[in-house]
Formats: structure tokens, sequence, C-alpha cells
């Protein structure tokens, strides 16, 4: 199955986007929120579904209101050319399949298609991102084990889930040393119940001594409260007989005072008579002084009717209204001005930070022309060209920095590689021993083959192969090659000269040869790769060391540059500070803020100007309101407000006028006003003489008099109140009359009697609280079931804790189940992906390891070609993410006839380097002719890498209607 278009109708960010795939690989690459993982998730869910809203999953339903989802066109062997369709629905949405041949369907045939696969099982086989190979660097051996197993095998992943779901409903019921397992909590309740069983046991025998103290007790209670009602009966009649001791005493002072104010009788009706006429004269009285005042009001009313001048001054300041209401519109005019400037002076003023008036002077009188604003824009772009140069010297020191770090880490990894010091000097005499060993072969060769007219041919063969091998030395630079080929060359001479001379050769000498033959014969090969390895070994270091020292030098240089750079910012800086704090203009302002800076500065300078011009012109009205006001003043006599001028001046106008018009009228009212005086004058005569005739009633001869002789008799009503009471208060304490009226006699027996009280009482609140505490025991004993209750809890608990071991058990059971068929899984399923795995595991650490297999104990781990076992958690982690992927890659593989879907990948190279990346897209490459992958990723360097793959620009697509492919 392959994937040819997808078209987005709204989904992310996207909307109304088609995009065409390739065949084999398809890229899609963009930076970070350009929209990759919309797309990744767009394939899944319209095969899928949408998940639910309360779903961990997010939706990606479009902001921008285009029609939620959208369609993709495949290619599947089996089903041909299919339309798969998905837009907003009910819960996952509404999917529609079309068919080749016109047919459509829903669910049922899109799962036909997907192979009954659902969005678990698909992710676990054929889709991986960056977050689960970064999961694999925090695993332990355990976790990493069972992680590449179930990559491995499909559907262990379910079992091994429900193995770790068994193992934790196992440990939430027991374990062997917790606390909060349920079994343990009853292990414990149990041990508790049994200690409280032998506690209630041995309260049943103290039933009987409780019951004889219980009786002994009532008796005691009996006897006490006796004490108790007789001691407050006593204690009632002292109390009683005290409080008539200071009753009998008032009683007696009252009497003494009645009989010293002897009987005085007073007519009750007189005093509210007297307050009736008191009342009379007083509204009299008021009457008379109103009349008199109206009467001298109107008098002087009079005299001041012929002011003849002052009215016509009063008329012809009344015409000038108009000109004083122009001269206050001017004044309200001028001071909103003024108010307003000068708020927006303040306003100007803080923007510009003047927190002082000379601050605010040095702003006024500051140079804002256009010639020194450029000036200061020279300064500010002085400091942002050495801030940009600073700013990028640091990043270059960062990178370098960053590169010396790596070459020594690659260094120290090397070190740590390296062959020993007996190796390495082996390699070192190895050339030597290699020339000698060729020319002992030679040698021997040479004297085996005298005479013969052969032997000639072969030296003549060897010695051009010589010169071959010399050859190719020289143009791959390869030194020991170059000195081999000269060797070889030297001894085929030297062979052809000793055929030409036909010297004899020594039995001694055939001996050294045959003896250097025979101890390096069949380990030439080891020798060459040990040689090999250690040249290998040396040129890498010298040359990472070469990295790092130039990289260091590299640094030192950029500091010190740096530093340069720093100063002159500094500088910049500086300058372009202290030129602001000249003048006045804030040093926090940023640098491109200067432009409005100069603009708030003018802005200022004007409004000043405005605000000068209008202070002026208030000025000038003042004085004329003031002069206004004077006249005003002159006229009218008298201080007037100036907000009430012509409203004064209207009612004196007025006033002038109703003044001669009024004059007969107030003639009138003086006549009127002299009679009522008389009037009123009789009137309260008659009034004085009522009050003479009721003082003479009372006996008395003046009104003071009068009221005294009421309050004493008011007194005498209030004293005799008072003894009727005191009369009352004795009456009910009768009881007590028998008692001496000693106080302090009386005081001491009610505080003996206290005593007996209180002593009583204490006894009786002991004795109830012993009391009820037997009749609590004495009644627990003899209706107590809480021992038949605590068996019975103790059973109950019993019961259960069976009940939970039996669980515990057949969690146990079903635990060591899975773990058979975990067992089944690894030897039925596992061989062949593995046998797939290895091979691609061993092509992607480039033969450096041989296979992935599983240890006995259950354990994966990776051979080495050496046949070194290593621990999964003990690679790097770019060796476990190589493993994750082979694995991944070889189930893909082995169930590409049952699930032919595509290969979906998100950025999951990251951690490879140069050569792990070059091997991993050449492995891709080679495996896109069976499967299609996707990948998704954010490095623009990981595209080059398939110069056949289609590369789509994710940050590119949302600027037109179709994918870009670049």
């Amino acid at each position: 199955m392959k994937i040819e278009r997808l078209t987005i109708y709204g989904f992310g960010r996207h909307s109304n986007v088609t995009i065409e795939l390739g065949d084999g690989v398809t890229v899609f690459y963009g930076e970070n929120e350009a929209g990759k993982t919309t797309i990744y998730q767009f394939i899944l869910h319209v095969l899928f579904g949408f998940p639910p809203k309360n779903n961990a999953l997010l939706r990606y339903e479009p902001k921008t209101g285009s029609r939620y989802g959208g369609k993709m066109i495949l290619r599947d062997k089996k089903y041909g050319l299919v339309e798969v369709e998905r837009i907003r629905g009910k819960s996952a949405g509404d999917v529609t399949v079309r068919f080749e041949d016109g047919t459509i369907g829903g669910q049922t045939e899109l799962n036909d298609l997907l192979r009954q696969y659902d969005r678990a099982a698909f992710e676990s086989v054929f889709s991986f991102s960056l977050f689960q190979l970064q999961g694999l660097e925090h695993m332990d051996s355990d976790e990493l084990s069972r992680t590449l197993l179930s990559s491995g095998t499909t559907g262990i992943d379910t079992l091994l889930q429900l193995e770790k779901r068994l193992e934790k409903e196992k440990a939430d019921l027991f374990k062997k040393s917790g606390k909060n397992p349920q079994m343990n909590v009853l292990l414990k309740e149990l041990r508790e119940l049994e200690d409280t069983l032998k506690t209630q046991r041995a309260k049943v025998d103290e039933y009987e001594p409780a019951v004889i103290r219980l009786e002994e007790v009532e008796q005691q209670l009996l006897a006490e409260r006796s004490i108790v009602q007789n001691c407050q009966m006593e204690s009632k009649k002292l109390e009683s007989a005290l409080l008539r001791i200071p009753i009998i005493a008032k009683r007696n002072r009252l009497l003494s005072e009645i009989e010293e104010l002897g009987n005085t009788d007073f007519p009750p009706n007189d005093i509210r008579d007297q307050e009736m006429l008191e009342s009379k004269k007083h509204e009299a009285e008021a009457v008379l002084a109103r009349a008199s005042f109206q009467l001298h009001h109107v008098q002087d009313q009079l005299k001041e009717v012929g002011q003849k001048n002052r009215e016509v001054a009063v008329e012809a300041l009344l015409a000038k209204e108009s000109d004083w209401q122009v001269l206050q519109q001017e004044l309200i005019s001028t001071k909103s001005d003024m108010a307003r400037l000068t708020s927006e002076r303040q306003r100007l003023l803080g923007l510009l930070g003047a927190s002082d008036p000379s601050q605010a002077e040095a702003l006024l009188q500051l140079d804002s022309s256009f010639t020194q604003e450029q000036r200061f824009q020279e300064l500010a772009e002085r400091v942002q060209q050495t801030e940009r140069a600073v700013q990028s010297s640091q990043l270059e020191l960062r990178r370098t920095e960053e590169m010396e770090r790596r070459a020594v880490q690659q260094l120290e990894r090397l070190d740590a590689e390296a062959p020993s010091s007996e190796e390495q000097a082996q390699a070192a005499k190895w050339p030597a021993v290699r020339a000698r060993l060729s020319e002992a072969k030679a040698y021997v060769s040479f004297a085996r083959e005298e005479q013969q007219e052969t032997s000639k041919t072969v030296s003549w063969i060897l010695l051009v192969a010589a010169i071959l091998v010399a050859g190719y030395g020289l143009l791959q630079q390869q030194w020991v090659i170059v000195a081999l080929g000269v060797l070889i060359a030297a001894v085929s001479g030297y062979g052809l000269w000793q055929k030409q001379e036909g010297p004899v050769q020594s039995d001694e000498r055939m001996k050294e040869m045959n003896a250097l033959i025979k101890a390096y014969e069949g380990k030439e090969e080891a020798f060459e790769e040990l040689c090999k390895g250690t040249e290998d070994f040396l040129r890498k270091a010298e040359q990472l060391k070469l990295t790092a020292d130039g990289h260091a030098m590299d640094i030192d240089s950029l500091r010190s540059d740096l530093a340069d750079l720093s100063r002159k910012e500094m500088d910049a800086r500086k300058q372009f500070t202290e030129e602001l704090r000249q003048c006045g203009l804030t040093v926090g302002a940023g640098i491109e803020a200067i432009p409005e800076l100069f603009r708030l500065v003018r802005q200022l300078q004007e409004t000043d100007r405005s605000l000068i011009e209008r202070t002026n012109n208030q000025q000038e009205t003042n004085k004329k309101i003031e002069q206004h006001l004077e006249y005003a003043r002159t006229v009218l006599a008298r201080e007037v407000p100036e907000a009430d001028l012509y409203t004064l001046v209207r009612q004196e106008a007025r006033k002038l006028r109703d003044a001669s018009l009024l004059a007969e009228t107030d003639e009138r009212q003086v006549k009127e006003f002299s009679r009522t005086i008389e009037e009123k004058k009789l009137e309260l005569q008659a009034y004085h003489n009522q009050e003479q005739q009721l003082f003479e009633q009372a006996g008395v001869s003046d009104k003071q008099s009068f009221y005294d002789a009421y309050d004493r008799w008011q007194h005498v009503q209030t004293l005799q109140l008072s003894l009727d009471g005191l009369n009352d208060q004795l009456k009910s304490l009768h009881h007590a009359e028998g008692f001496d009226d000693d106080e302090g006699r009386i005081q001491q027996h009610l505080a003996l009697c206290e005593e007996r009280l209180a002593a009583a009482e204490h006894a009786i609140s002991q004795l109830t609280d012993e009391r009820a505490a037997l009749l609590h025991k004495t009644e627990a004993l003899l209706s107590d079931d809480a021992h038949l209750h605590t068996q019975q809890l103790y059973e109950n608990k019993k019961a259960e804790f069976n009940a939970l071991a039996l669980s515990w058990s057949s969690r146990q059971v079903a635990a060591e189940a899975i773990r058979q068929t975990m067992g089944d899984l690894k030897e039925k399923k596992l061989p062949a992906v593995l046998t797939r795995a290895n091979n691609l595991f061993s092509q992607l650490t480039a033969g450096q390891y041989a296979q992935l297999e599983i240890h006995p104990d259950g354990q994966f781990q990776a051979l080495r070609n050496d046949g070194q076992p290593f621990a999964i958690a003990e690679l790097s982690q770019a060796t476990k993410e190589q493993a994750y992927i082979a694995i991944r890659l070889s189930l893909a593989g082995e169930l590409a006839e049952q699930a032919p879907f595509p290969i979906i990948m998100d950025d999951p190279f990251v951690h490879f380097d140069a050569k792990r990346l070059s091997r991993m897209t050449q492995l891709i490459s080679e495996l896109s002719s069976e499967h299609q992958f996707l990948v998704f990723t954010c490095h623009e360097t990981l595209a080059p890498h398939w110069p056949e793959a289609k590369i789509i620009n994710v940050s590119e697509i949302g600027s037109s209607s179709e994918g870009v492919a670049l």
C-alpha cells in the first residue's frame, strides 16, 4: 500500500492543501511550527478516526473555519486505487471509501483495507518518532529489553502490559515487608483483634466487686444529699435575714425624711394653669417683639426712599453687563487652554523622564533641530553596529568551543579504543618482519626452482606485481604499501640476479628462512589487520589533536577579538549615554527611540511657547476684570463677589425701583404695627394679674416660691411610694424574722453553711462519677457482646484475608502463564524477525556488531564482531536506536505480505553522526522498493542524503494550494 496524494480540507494550521507523495522515500522538511506534525497526525486521523474531545490526543480542528477533515489517495495491490475521505461527524468522524470500480464503502471497508489494524497496532510497527527513541535513553535493562522484544513480536506488547498490571495488582494485595497492601493491612488488623479478644476475656471477672461497691456508693449519696438539702434551706433563711437589714434601715430613713418635710398640700391643677398662663405670656411677648422689629424696619426703609442719584449709577452699571460676559468668556477659554497645555506639558515631560525642574528646563533649551537628531542617530547606529559585532563574535566563539569540545570527546573515545602498547609494538615491528618473511619465501621458492626456466617467469611476474603495488601505494599515499612493493621488487630482482649468477645457497641460510616462514605462517592476515588498525588509530589521533589545537587557537583569537569588540561597544554606548545625559534626555531610552524622543522634545517646546502666550492673555484679561469690579464696588458701595456681580447689580436696581412704590405701603404698616403693640401690652397686663391670683392660692409670693412648693410636694409623694415598696419587700421576707439583726453573726453562720454545702456537693460529685463509672462498667459487663462482636469481626477479617490470598494466587498463576506465553512467542515468532534484524543491524553498524540475540534470562544483548556480548543498556544512545529501528524495519518486512503499509518516521535520526546517518539513509533507499517511507524532519541536512526522494517543504505549502516539492 502506498499513499499517492493528501488533500487537507481543514486540519490544524493547514487548509485547502494538496500534497503529492513519491513512490519510494518522501521527506517532509520544515522549520519548527511549520506544520510537519500536523500532516503526520492528519494521515493517522484520516486512517483511524478523530480522537474524542476529552482524549489525550489533539483533534487539530481548524481555527480558520474551514471544513474539518480531508482525504487521501491510496494504491493497494489487493484493492487497486482507493480514495479515503474523513470529515467531521459523530464520534470519530464520517468516513467514505471510494474504490476504483466506483464502489463506495464506509468504516467496514476501511477496516478491510487496513487489514483490521487499529491505530495502536499500526503505530507499534509502522510509525515511530523521536520521542520513542529518546525514551530509550532513560530505560533500564529490563525495560529496554521488553521494548525491543515488543517491537520484534506483534501482540507481545499487550501481554507485557497485562503482566505488568498483574504484578502491580499483586503488589497492591501483598508485599513481604509492605504496610499499605490490603493483605498486609488485614494481617495487622487480625493481630490487633487477637490482642483485643485477650483483653475482653480478662474484663469478665470484674463484675461482682463492681456491684458491691455500687450499693455502698448509693447509701453515701443519700446521706450527702440530705446534708445538701438542709444546708440549702438554712442558707436561704440567712440570705433573707441579710436582705431585711438594709431594707429596714432604708425604711427608717424614709420615715425620718417624710417627718422632716411635714404634711404639705398643693393644688394639683394650679401648676397646669400656671404653665398655660406662661405660654400665653410668651406668645404675646413674641408678637409684641416681632411688631416692634417690623415697625423699626419699615421706618428705616422710609428713610432710604430718597436716593435717586444712586439708582441712576446702578442702571448705568447694569448696561455694561455684556462687556463683563465677554471678559468672563475670554478668561474661561484662556484657563481651559492653559489647563490643557499644562497637562500636555506634564505628559510630555513624563514621557521624556524629566522628574525635576532642571531637567525640564534643559529639555526646553535643547537644540531639537534635524541636524542634532541626525547626529544622535549616527551615534545610535554606531552602538547597534558594535552590539551586532559582539553578538556575532559571541556566537562564533560558542560554535568554536562546541567544535573543540566535540573534537576532545572524539579524541577521548578514540583513546579508550586505542590498541595496547604490546599491540602497537608488534605493529611497529611487523613491516620489518614482513619484509624478511617475503624475502624468506622468495629465497626458499627460488632455491627450490633453481635451474628451472619457469622460475625466471615467476620472478618477472613478482617484479611487475611489485611495481604495480608500489604505484598504487603512491597514488593512495599509503607508504607502507609503497615500501612493501619496493621490498618485493628488490627480492624479485635479487632472485633474477641469483638465477643469472647461479651461486650455491648454503644450508644454514635455508634453515633460517624455513624457521622464519614456520614462525609466521598463517598469521600474516592478523598482523596486517593489527598494523592497519594501529596506523588508523595513530592517523585519527593525530588528526583530532590537530583539529582540537586549531580550535583552541581559534578560541583564543576569538576571545581577544570579543574583548576588543566589547570595549568598542562599551565606549560607543558610553558616548551615546553621555550625549543623552548632557541634553537632558532619558538615558534608559532605547536606541531605536531617538526619533520619537526628538519628536516629543519639539512638541514639548511648542506646547511651552503656547502656554506662555496663554499666560500673558490671562493676565491682560484679569486686569480688565479687576477694573470692572472696582467700578462696581464704587457704585454699590460694598464688596461684591466676582461670580455674583451682576446678580447683585440687578437686585440693587430692582430694589431701588421698588423702594418708591413701597413707601406708601410702609406708612400704612407703621400705623398697623403701632396698634398691634398697644393691644399686646394690655394683654400682657391681664396675664400678670391672673398669675398673682394663682400665687395667692398656693400661699406664695413669687413664681420661684410657687415652683419650690410644687417640687416639695412632688418629693413627698415619691418618698411615700418608696416606703410602700419597702413595706411590701419586708412582708415577702417574713420567714426570716426570728434571726438576729447582727449582720456579722449572720455572715459567719452563712459561711459555715456554705462550707458544709460545698463539701457535701464535692462528695456527691465524686460519688456520682464513681456511680456512673460503676453503672457503665456493670451494664457493659452484663450486656456486653463486644467479645462476640470482636470474635465475629475476627472471623470476617480472616475470611476476607483468605479471599485476598486466593485472588493473589490467581494473579500469580496468570502472570506465570503470561511469562510462559512470552517464552513461546520468543521461540516461534521472534527468530524470523531476528534473522532479518541481524542483517540490518550489522549493516547499520558497519559490521561492528554481528547480531542481536536474547540471553537465556530474557535480556536482549548485542554481539560484537569479536564475539564480545553487550547488554542493550550498555550501548550508546545512537546504537540503541539502530537496534530499535532495525527490529522495527525487520518486523515491517516480515509483515509485508499481510500488512503492506507505509513506514512513517518523525525525526528519528537526530542522534546519528554522519557515517551512521549515511548508512541509515542508504538502507532506507534499499528498502524503499518494498515499502513507502514518509520521513518528517526539521533538519535541512537530511534531505540531500536521498537524491532520488521527493522533498516537500512544509514551510511553503501554506502559501499555495499544493505541496511544494524541492
